[in-house]
């Protein structure tokens, strides 16, 4: 089981700018819609599906911009699954 990081709407703020990521750019990485990553950004609550990518993306530098490296990961994954 994953343990979901909890991000502060201040910190993911900060991250955005410190990457210099407009809210439209930033949040389409995680497959999300300005309007939403504002309103997260605003303090709404972040579902821990988005905080998941949000650490694999921004924090693990996990590259999943195409389809054939999403799979490779969906791959990986269930080969890991087989082994526990």
């Amino acid at each position: 089981m994953i343990k979901v990081k909890k991000y502060s709407n201040e910190y993911l703020i900060q991250l955005r700018k410190k990457l210099g990521m407009s809210q439209t750019e930033f949040w389409a990485n995680v497959n999300i819609i300005q309007s939403c990553g504002s309103r997260y950004e605003s303090g709404r609550t972040i579902p821990d599906q988005v905080l998941v990518l949000i650490e694999l993306i921004y924090e693990r530098k996990l590259d999943l911009s195409t389809p054939k490296k999403r799979s490779n990961l969906i791959s990986k994954e269930s080969a890991f699954e087989n082994i526990q």
